[in-house]
């Protein structure tokens, strides 16, 4: 298991389910299930990349959709698991890294990481080898959506300070809701260098209002057959 990995799964361990739920509320779940209800466009198999405890994959479930979930945190899969008996909803749940996805080539129409989930991925190696592992496991004319915060380039205060380090000033860190977390930066040309190394041609990055904010947004089109 790669070093992101491991520190995400500590992360969300000490955090918890409790903890990962107040950094949101219902009606910003329920604006990200609509945007992403828009986007899938009737795609109907959808993984949930980084799913948490399930607050996009229930929704998805209950809207007909075809959802496997997967996770790095034992403890955020167990509680969606067990919320998913209690509805008899039918998730397929699994546990395991996004750099290494347990599912055969061309299995969804539809891949979502939401969140700031990939932007937890602080090596170009790591961040690399989920963008080919989404793109292998999209079906022909399949689409991987994937969302994140917006950044500007680093000022030199930002760097004095510490705030922005590591290569090109990418890596942030910021207090979130009492807590600190550490991320990657991606724009659109980290995001244009790592889909032209995994050899992918159609993608799109973009800035547009989502569940009620401005974010970057990263569209990865499997070509049809």
């Amino acid at each position: 298991m790669l070093n992101s990995a491991l520190r995400s799964r500590a992360e969300y361990e000490e955090l918890g389910v409790d903890g990962l739920a107040g950094r949101t509320t219902p009606e910003r779940d329920a604006a990200t299930v609509k945007a992403v209800e828009e986007v899938l466009d009737g795609r109907e198999s959808v993984l949930d990349l980084c799913c948490g405890y399930g607050r996009i994959a229930l929704p998805l479930r209950r809207l007909g959709k075809t959802v496997r979930a997967l996770d790095i945190s034992p403890n955020l899969v167990e509680a969606g698991k067990q919320k998913a008996d209690e509805e008899e909803l039918a998730i397929d749940w699994a546990i395991g890294s996004m750099t290494d996805l347990p599912y055969r080539s061309d299995s969804f129409d539809a891949v979502v990481c939401l969140w700031t989930a990939f932007h937890e991925l602080f090596a170009e190696d790591e961040q690399l080898s989920t963008i080919w592992e989404i793109s292998r496991v999209l079906k022909p004319g399949g689409l991987a959506v994937i969302e994140g915060p917006i950044w500007g380039p680093a000022t030199a205060s930002e760097i004095a300070n510490g705030f922005r380090q590591g290569p090109e000033h990418r890596i942030v860190t910021t207090e979130h809701f009492g807590t600190s977390s550490i991320h990657f930066i991606h724009d659109e040309t980290s995001y244009g260098r790592l889909c032209a190394a995994a050899g992918i041609k159609d993608y799109k990055v973009t800035k547009r209002e989502w569940d009620g904010r401005r974010r970057l947004i990263l569209e990865i089109h499997q070509p049809a057959e």
